[in-house]
């Protein structure tokens, strides 16, 4: 299930007044477009790093140079919390959702940008 609700749909800008479905995509004025990236971008980057803080304080540091010390820290650090259920993971996913997010508003306003300037070449001053 994805963290955010509709997230794998399309992110769509639309005409203003327009209203959403029920289709689960996430309707966006093009207006609005630079707004919705900033929120989702500081989104994005706040629960990157704390999930880049998680991943390094969790991971098991040796107590002693010797063979056991080694293979129980490699045994902890493999499948202590890396594993499917665990917590990390989870929120690794929401990066990888919320990265997605950015990508496609992103994209919707670079192609709103180039038909807008595709329609302001072909205006002439008379």
């Amino acid at each position: 299930m994805p963290f955010f609700t509709g997230i794998g749909q399309p992110v769509n800008a639309v005409d203003p007044g327009a209203t959403s479905g029920a289709n689960g995509r996430l309707r966006i004025d093009p207006n609005q477009l630079d707004a919705a990236i900033a929120v989702f971008q500081d989104a994005l980057n706040t629960v990157e790093s704390e999930v880049m803080w998680a991943r390094q304080s969790m991971d098991a540091r040796r107590l002693a140079d010797d063979q056991v010390s080694g293979d129980v820290v490699d045994a902890f650090n493999r499948i202590g919390y890396k594993n499917d259920n665990s917590a990390v993971v989870a929120w690794e996913g929401a990066v990888v959702q919320l990265r997605s997010v950015v990508q496609q508003l992103q994209a919707a306003k670079n192609a709103i940008v180039l038909v807008d300037d595709k329609n302001a070449s072909g205006l002439q001053v008379l």
